[in-house]
């Protein structure tokens, strides 16, 4: 085993390493290794089996085999490119070895008698069998051990090489009786210790450890219970702040539901109870809604705004586009401005006097509802009596975003709302710091979206079918998505469908909307395709959230197979919103990768959205599924969200039992883990 530096601890600086120069501590940080310790926890993501030594009469191309033998001939060979042939033999066969790249200290090695260890994969060559650039070392010298255990490969870095990782981890090994087990007898008997796995994990000397084998669970266990601890810390910390009481009579929500056309639904009743609950305690309330497209959130928004505003305090609501607040905005007004309650709008296109104006309206209490974007948490907008933020599709802002509106108000409470459902697995680590509420049930009279899946060869016949449509008064969205991640063809590529409609449709009212126009056109356009004024509305993905046209019954998706489950399941959502059957098409450019297959068969067999995420979740894996803002602390170095969903349950329970019986040890765990990492996630 390699030596270790004098004075090497655990928590020493990697570059208390012996062989860590300062050119390579910036790679090991940005790897997420700091510490000696945390390279102890870098773990092999492969082994090879080189123990033993191959006959070489019995070789065979394509095998990779460790080879003992006699160095017989040297060849330099200074062609076009420089290079050493060695050839070996161990009495049975000979073997060549190809090398380039020879420093002048190795050159002096290879010398005719001398034994020589090699490990590489074998090839036919010009003189027989070759091995090319294998591992090797010179066996007739004292130090040399031929290995022991099964070679572990490491995940690595540019510049960095696997005998470098080795030579790392077996220093830090020599310090492995310093590192504590805090989960020591509380784990099942079967289980190793903390110890006696990671040394397993790095030099196993029998089977191959595969992610079930009970070391690396032990250690993915330990790394979930850490993101647990993290998150619930966090949020722990902000229940020790008084919230303000948002305790109501009902009598808004009361005079609102007589006016309401229909009745909320069970579910949506036991998630309104949810929250009035939560705003009734001095605690801040800080919940996660999940709802699949149109279950109703919207409505549950709305009763928890109409407890803030009869209890006295503001409310700000924040979209992630401006399309969407401005939707939000309508349906506020539609509801509440005949209750006599005011429905403030601030968002980024608004001229800077009604920006102004809204703000001061703000400041002074005068205004107590704002629906807008991102423009609510900037400089020079301050609140009265801020009680309540509500977030839609929280999945699009970023942890400072959540932060900087909070900060707006003395610990204002926070609902924050998704149709983007996170899998229960996930949610159970992902916010540990957040109440969950689910709607788990349309309204009635909803039916699933018929959806059908097509290449665009079939697009003639798409157009008849849209015909019927339109003859029979209903509307159309066609979206065209985001093509090699540019605006610009964006916008070209679906201002040639709108070209290619009013061709094929002549009479028929074409409207766009996209990305790059002033918010004032897309309002105007929208407010058109709400009326039936535009017939068809071609648009680009900015449509995928929050747009309600209750007469738009058929959704054309083009490019599906660019399109992930999430947005494909979110821009579906957007018809089948009134009493009429409605269908989805989603068109694809033959070939089509696997992936893409398997997310269209998807859309095609699945309408639950819960269904769809966990799908969704085990084709992108954890951190793409959440996005970078929203991985934050589940860049997990052992542990599989998916993969490990038995361990999840597992978790609260015994951090409960951590957090009761060793607080010094739930502090020890979250550090070992998650270093640097624990700011994420602070609001949820």
């Amino acid at each position: 085993m390699a030596g270790a530096k004098a004075g090497l601890y655990l928590q020493s600086s990697v570059s208390a390493l012996r062989g860590v120069g300062p050119a390579l501590v910036p790679r090991l940080q940005h790897m997420d290794l700091w510490r000696v310790q945390d390279v102890l926890f870098h773990l092999p993501s492969r082994y090879q089996d080189r123990r033993h030594i191959a006959s070489m009469a019995t070789l065979q191309p394509g095998q990779e085999r460790a080879i003992l033998g006699e160095i017989v001939r040297v060849d330099h060979q200074r062609g076009g490119r420089e290079q050493w042939l060695v050839t070996v033999s161990d009495g049975s066969g000979r073997l060549q070895i190809r090398l380039f790249h020879m420093a002048v200290a190795l050159r002096a090695q290879w010398q005719v008698g001398r034994r020589l260890w090699c490990f590489g994969e074998l090839r036919g060559g010009f003189h027989g069998l070759e091995m090319i650039h294998p591992e090797w070392q010179m066996a007739d010298v004292p130090q040399f051990q031929a290995p022991r255990h099964l070679t572990p490969f490491y995940p690595s870095s540019e510049g960095i090489t696997q005998t470098q990782w080795r030579r790392w981890i077996a220093q830090a090994l020599t310090l492995l009786d310093q590192l504590p087990d805090y989960l020591e007898g509380r784990l099942p008997p079967q289980w190793p210790g903390l110890r006696e796995g990671l040394r397993l994990l790095h030099e196993s000397a029998d089977e191959i450890p595969s992610p079930q084998h009970p070391a690396w669970q032990r250690l993915a266990l330990e790394e979930l219970l850490a993101n647990h601890l993290a998150v619930r810390r966090m949020r722990q910390s902000g229940m020790t702040q008084n919230a303000p009481c948002l305790r109501s009579e009902g009598q808004l929500w009361r005079r609102f539901l007589a006016r309401l056309p229909f009745s909320p639904t069970m579910a949506q009743e036991r998630v309104i109870a949810e929250i009035n609950a939560d705003l009734a305690r001095h605690r801040p309330m800080r919940r996660l809604l999940q709802g699949d497209v149109g279950s109703g959130k919207t409505l549950v928004a709305a009763a928890a705004t109409l407890a803030a505003l009869e209890a006295g305090y503001q409310v700000a609501m924040m979209a992630p586009t401006e399309i969407l607040a401005e939707q939000l905005h309508a349906r506020f007004q539609q509801w509440l401005e005949p209750l006599g309650l005011e429905v403030g709008y601030l968002v980024g296109s608004r001229s800077p006097r009604a920006r102004r104006e809204a703000a001061e309206a703000l400041a002074g209490g005068s205004l107590r509802l704002v629906i807008g974007t991102q423009s609510l948490f900037q400089e020079g907008v301050a609140f009265a009596c801020l009680g309540l933020v509500i977030i839609d599709e929280q999945h699009r802002f970023g942890v400072e975003q959540r932060r900087q509106l909070l900060e707006k108000g003395a610990m204002p409470h926070l609902l924050v709302m998704t149709a983007t459902p996170i899998p229960r697995t996930l949610a159970m680590t992902v916010h540990a710091d957040l109440e969950v509420s689910v709607i788990d049930a349309l309204p009635p009279g909803r039916t699933p979206v018929e959806t059908l899946v097509m290449p665009d060869s079939r697009r003639p016949e798409l157009i008849g079918r849209m015909q019927h449509m339109l003859e029979a008064g209903r509307q159309i969205y066609w979206v065209c998505p985001l093509i090699e991640e540019s605006e610009i063809l964006e916008l070209q590529a679906a201002e040639a469908s709108v070209a290619d409609l009013q061709a094929a449709l002549p009479g028929v009212a074409v409207g766009l909307i996209h990305g790059r126009m002033r918010s004032a056109e897309k309002a105007e356009v929208m407010a058109a395709f709400q009326s039936g004024a535009v017939r068809i509305l071609v648009a680009t993905t900015v449509i995928e959230v929050g747009v309600d046209v209750p007469g738009a019954s058929l959704m054309i998706i083009e490019h599906a197979e660019r399109l992930g489950l999430a947005q494909l399941h979110q821009l579906r959502g957007r018809v089948g919103r009134g009493t009429q059957r409605s269908s989805c098409i989603l068109l694809y450019h033959p070939p089509l990768s696997g992936k893409a297959r398997e997310r269209l068969r998807v859309m095609r067999e699945t309408y639950d959205g819960f269904a769809i995420a966990r799908k969704d979740l085990e084709l992108r894996g954890p951190g793409e599924y959440l996005g970078t803002r929203q991985a934050g602390i589940l860049q997990m170095r052992v542990a599989n969200i998916l993969r490990d969903e038995a361990l999840l349950v597992m978790v609260p329970a015994l951090a409960d039992r951590l957090l009761q019986e060793d607080p010094e040890a739930v502090q020890a765990i979250v550090q070992r883990w998650l270093g640097n990492r624990v700011d994420y996630g602070q609001v949820g």
